[in-house]
């Protein structure tokens, strides 16, 4: 029981921390595409450096409470790996989405969202839970 709620607690956390990131993700996207004028694909990928960097610090002192820093130079290069690829996937759907689906990139981006929260949660508790044998 006592593993349950400390599972139930942490994915409280990272969905909470996540929405931190997240507004940070959709102010600077939306911020930048529609008041700079800057093209949607560009505006994601500076949003997605911002909430990235938000999360790894969120997620490893606080959502997995992993105040360990013997090991961030490698949870640092697996979080690196998991994002980059998180965001190549994140873009490249993201542009089929908008240019083939005709969907409105918020619309889209909202989608994706979704899906990347879910594959990120699984990914990082390995990140910042598993000990390096």
């Amino acid at each position: 029981m006592k593993q349950i709620k400390s599972h139930v607690g942490q994915v409280f956390r990272f969905c909470l921390s996540g929405v931190v990131g997240v507004g940070l993700y959709y102010l600077i996207l939306y911020s930048f595409t529609e008041y700079i004028g800057i093209w949607y694909i560009l505006s994601a990928t500076i949003a997605t450096v911002a909430n990235y960097v938000s999360n790894f610090i969120f997620h490893k002192l606080w959502t997995f409470r992993d105040l360990d820093t013997t090991r961030i130079k490698v949870q640092v290069a697996k979080y690196i790996v998991m994002i980059s690829s998180l965001y190549v996937f994140g873009i490249i759907s993201l542009y089929t989405m908008v240019e083939y689906g005709h969907m409105y990139y918020i619309h889209a981006q909202i989608i994706l969202t979704i899906v990347v929260t879910i594959i990120s949660f699984i990914v990082s508790k390995k990140i910042f839970t598993t000990k390096e044998v």
